[in-house]
């Protein structure tokens, strides 16, 4: 697999900007933001300078993924929560997807600390040629050395240009029988992302839906509603969420029910639901992307 020049820089500028974004985010996330004002800013310096490969998911303490800020966003950051910030940036189809994840009280440095190792432990053996399941030994390892677990149906991803997840899943855990075969190949575009639990028992590491609606959508065909329609015309195949769905139909002047998602339901979107640790225990989540090169892995973001 080979990209041209032009592509490579634009996927090298598509890392920068959300790596910068999660420095600006870093410099003013803290106890009474609201969830609402920390989407719209992430939302905001990615768009100056590129469009979103994904909407910015926000998901705090024992919700692993797929959380954002609904339309009429109330929630604001506890004292003492566990925040994953999982943004991407998208140039001329070239994607970048990264994360971090900040404890706002100071009291979660070692489950931060699981998922960072594992993410750079992984990193640090990809090369061409390397087993899939190589990396989820890994990962695996890493954070059981730390005491936790990894959460093991969440996987990184392969990226290509345009599709934000394709081809290979990059696993987190040892015994996953899918990844046992696929081997890497330079110029493959991977999206890794260790996630690290402190759940105990014997259903801890894995994740669930949580019990509640979807914020965040996509096509899956051709909707028939005329909302439907214009929100593919505007986000594509891009995920979006029901926030920067309503802000686009509001500038448009396009009339919409309260309850867009379920228009969106109906349409045949699919909804990305919140995922939540099965037993309620905290996650933390670290993720970059990584460009696989004669070298080894370069990061991207």
């Amino acid at each position: 697999m080979s990209w041209s020049k032009s592509e490579l820089h634009d996927l090298q500028l598509a890392g920068r900007i959300a790596h910068l974004t999660l420095d600006q985010v870093e410099k003013v996330i803290k106890p009474g933001l609201e969830i609402a004002k920390l989407y719209d800013l992430t939302e905001s310096l990615i768009t100056k300078k590129a469009d979103l490969a994904f909407p910015p998911n926000i998901s705090i303490d024992h919700y692993a993924a797929h959380d954002s800020a609904g339309i009429n966003e109330k929630r604001i950051l506890a004292k003492k929560a566990l925040v994953k910030v999982d943004i991407g940036a998208n140039v001329n189809g070239m994607l970048s997807d990264t994360a971090r994840t900040f404890s706002l009280d100071g009291k979660h440095s070692r489950l931060i600390k699981a998922s960072k190792e594992a993410l750079n432990a992984a990193i640090s053996i990809i090369k061409p040629g390397l087993r899939v399941n190589e990396i989820g030994v890994a990962i695996q390892d890493t954070i059981e050395s730390f005491g936790f677990k990894p959460i093991a149906n969440l996987t990184g991803h392969e990226l290509e240009k345009g599709h934000l997840h394709t081809g290979l899943s990059i696993p987190s855990v040892k015994s996953m029988p899918f990844a046992k075969r696929a081997k890497l190949k330079a110029g493959m575009i991977l999206a890794i992302e260790p996630f690290a639990t402190n759940g105990k028992g014997m259903n801890s590491g894995y994740v669930e839906d949580a019990p509640r609606p979807a914020l965040i959508f996509s096509t899956r065909g051709k909707p028939k509603s005329p909302i439907g329609k214009q929100l593919v015309q505007r986000f594509g195949k891009v995920p979006f969420s029901l926030r920067s769905a309503a802000r686009y139909l509001n500038n448009e002047n396009i009339s919409f029910p309260a309850d867009l998602g379920a228009i969106l339901v109906d349409d045949k979107f699919h909804g990305y639901k919140p995922l939540v640790e099965r037993t309620g225990g905290l996650v933390s989540q670290a993720e970059h992307t990584v460009l696989v090169t004669t070298k080894g892995g370069r990061i991207i973001t």
